[in-house]
């Protein structure tokens, strides 16, 4: 594995905290501490539109491609729904007490979820674009989220360092496990399910088994990893931290295979574009176009 280069895609006014990709259209979404929303076209490398301004701080975004559809969790607790193909906005709904760190949705299925800063996970229509269920988890707060298929459970990362596990049918937690000394900030499940990863404050990755059982565990970085994106092939995964640093680590063999740096500052959020292209972005308000030869 190496990079074959890496280009910059400046403009936002402050720190990026969220990204997300529109795979068939080729557009990346980014937003951060300046309300802007903005879509690139992440292929050709060309300046962003801007799609919307909020009054505050974006840290989540999800597109909905069923609906052609993007979702923005606020640092309100307000989630907005954007319609990119009638280009206005149609929801704006306090869905949560406190900021919106996670948002996904099923990939065919009109269902879709959140999760806040005040501890709840909730459900949503996404043909109504509005919540219809909210799931009480742990007052310490709520990180970001991943859906386990295989068990048809969610899995959510905890500020009070547990990772919590979320029934999809019953709508309720079913079991809490220590992952993180101290606060949990990231959870991924691989592409096909075999594997979670966890990270959280002190620079720990966790890898977990489908089941739950722990199986390696290492010092990936000297703070906290906020972001990690599997590669579409499984084997890789991509984790990204306080330190500045991003890290490519091969799976099957428990090996850091590369290491990017570049980013000044906080490295907030990954997401592979391509199986030859990873985009990330941090505190230093710029986001990276990484060409690898996987």
């Amino acid at each position: 594995m190496r990079l074959l280069g890496a280009w910059d895609l400046p403009g936002h006014c402050g720190p990026i905290y969220a990204l997300a990709c529109d795979y068939a259209r080729g557009g990346l979404f980014s937003a951060g501490s300046d309300g802007i929303v903005a879509e690139w076209r992440c292929t050709s490398g060309k300046q962003a539109q801007a799609i919307a301004h909020t009054p505050g701080a974006v840290y989540s975004l999800h597109w909905v491609p069923q609906a052609q559809h993007l979702y923005l969790g606020h640092s309100s607790g307000t989630v907005y729904v954007i319609d990119l193909a009638g280009k206005k906005l149609r929801r704006a709904i306090k869905a949560h007490q406190g900021a919106v760190f996670g948002l996904s949705s099923h990939p065919t299925d009109w269902e879709g979820w959140s999760s806040g800063r005040e501890g709840h996970f909730l459900f949503w229509d996404l043909e109504k674009s509005e919540p219809y269920a909210a799931v009480p988890v742990t007052p310490a707060g709520l990180r970001g989220f991943t859906l386990a298929q295989e068990r048809n459970a969610f899995l959510l990362a905890g500020r009070d360092g547990y990772l919590y596990e979320v029934n999809r049918a019953k709508r309720a937690v079913s079991q809490a496990i220590a992952a993180d000394p101290e606060v949990l900030f990231s959870v991924a499940v691989s592409p096909q399910g075999r594997w979670i990863a966890t990270g959280g404050k002190r620079g720990i990755l966790k890898l977990w088994e489908a089941t739950l059982q722990l199986v390696w565990e290492t010092s990936a970085h000297s703070y906290a990893i906020n972001a990690l994106a599997w590669h579409p092939e499984g084997r890789l995964l991509a984790t990204g931290s306080r330190d500045r640093l991003i890290h490519l680590w091969d799976i099957e063999t428990r090996e850091k295979k590369l290491t990017l740096p570049g980013h000044q500052r906080s490295v907030n959020a990954l997401v592979w574009i391509s199986p030859e292209v990873l985009a990330s972005a941090g505190d230093d308000g710029l986001i990276k176009m990484w060409h690898l030869e996987v």
